[in-house]
């Protein structure tokens, strides 16, 4: 008649998630282990501080865990790409799940009656995907009740992607994924569109977009820097890129693009860099710092004039991002990631395109502006700096036509510069 509960876990455990086979409980915690560790302990008498460690903290995050009939599965992700594994709940062995590249989140078909998994998958080639996982086969077939991906070909037979890490100037590893066609020529003469944002530790992570095979198909190779700023290997990354370490930023995009350039994926002559809003600080100090490096730059709503933006309608919501020129400590850090005050007259800028939304409130129409005027006043290298204004946008527009066109508009540019043969301008 009467239960005497007892409490099974504690909020001094630290554990994020648990789950129950037989009298077994698995379960992640974060105690003394700031990525998560996997652990077991008896669910009859569950002692986490001596309980059996399977999954050690490692060097990727353990994102979470998952249970079906006879398994524990767990994601793991380095910022960028996830992995999954299995948990043999009788012999406590692990195994890696085959899985293609990419993002790969899952989720049991039924937990009680088997040990299938219907996993997700995102990637820089392929449209969103639907798998099922038959864990105790090892095995993957794309589900015909929940595929997405429509009548997409096969874009991994032409392309790559490789996921590496490049030394910044400190030493500092900082991840760069790369697309590329299989047929390119290692000898600098291809183009390469290396893109950045580092900031509000925001990861850049693999997603299939049709303007990125479209440039692929133009023989371009595509890079992603994951530099400091963003999220990608966790809030440490995120602070190593803000305020007063801001300048680590735009140095590891140029190393990206010094990486690029001595692998001979690109060259100087060949290389575009793009950044936008918040990357607009990562574009325009990377060519103010060094504008020989590239041969186009991108800046798309690009926030250029930081020392100014307090006084914008979207200021001071930047301001734990960035600083304030109110305080003291903070107005070196401006000055020195504000790209508007770098431009120095008769220097040898890359090509420029410099877009803006006349209704955007986040990064105001003045600053692209401005920061368009002062490199065609100053810019020695006879290479064109366009302003590109579409007078009905914000910051995003909503229309897809506008959209297209405005890709379709920054890239002829950009392949007109690098001296691509389909698009020269000819009489």
């Amino acid at each position: 008649e009467r239960i005497n509960w007892k409490p099974l876990i504690g909020y001094k455990d630290e554990i994020k998630d648990f789950y129950s086979i037989g009298d077994q409980l698995f379960f992640l915690s974060h105690k003394n282990a700031s990525k998560f560790k996997i652990g077991v302990t008896s669910i009859l008498n569950p002692d986490f501080d001596k309980a059996k460690i399977i999954v050690a903290e490692g060097k990727d995050v353990i994102t979470d865990i998952q249970k079906s009939q006879n398994y524990i599965i767990y994601a793991t992700s380095n910022g960028i790409t996830n992995e999954q594994y299995s948990i043999n709940t009788k012999t406590l062995t692990t195994e890696k799940l085959h899985l293609p590249q990419g993002v790969n989140r899952s989720s049991p078909f039924n937990a009680t009656l088997n040990d299938r998994l219907i996993v997700y998958n995102a990637n820089w080639l392929s449209p969103y995907s639907v798998y099922e996982y038959d864990i105790e086969k090892n095995s993957i077939t794309k589900s015909k009740w929940f595929d997405t991906s429509g009548g997409f070909p096969d874009f991994s037979k032409d392309y790559v992607i490789k996921e590496v890490e490049v030394e910044s100037y400190d030493g500092v590893l900082v991840p760069l994924s790369i697309l590329y066609p299989k047929n390119i020529k290692f000898d600098g003469n291809a183009p390469c569109y290396l893109e950045g944002y580092g900031a509000y530790g925001y990861s850049i992570t693999p997603s299939y977009s049709s303007a990125n095979v479209i440039l692929l198909e133009q023989g371009c190779s595509i890079a992603f820097a994951h530099v400091r700023g963003g999220g990608e290997k966790g809030e440490e990354w995120h602070q190593a890129g803000m305020k007063t370490t801001k300048p680590n930023t735009w140095k590891d995009f140029i190393a990206c693009a010094e990486y690029l350039i001595k692998e001979k994926y690109t060259s100087p002559q060949k290389l575009i860099g793009t950044g936008m809003s918040a990357g607009g600080i990562l574009i325009g100090r990377a060519i103010t710092e060094r504008p020989d490096l590239f041969a186009v730059a991108i800046s798309q709503v690009g926030e250029t004039n930081i020392l100014r933006s307090e006084v914008s309608p979207n200021g001071d919501n930047q301001i734990p991002e960035f600083g304030s020129v109110k305080v003291e400590k903070d107005i070196n850090a401006l000055i020195e990631m504000d790209a508007q005050s770098k431009v120095i007259k008769g220097t040898k800028y890359p090509a420029v395109f410099v877009r803006s939304g006349m209704n955007d409130a986040r990064v105001v129409p003045w600053t692209p502006a401005k920061f368009a005027a002062v490199l065609q006043n100053s810019s020695s290298s006879n290479k064109p700096v366009l302003l590109y204004v579409k007078y009905d946008n914000g910051h995003f527009t909503s229309d897809i036509d506008v959209t297209i066109k405005e890709f379709v508009d920054m890239l002829s540019f950009s392949l007109w510069q690098v001296g691509h043969p389909k698009f020269k301008i000819t009489d």
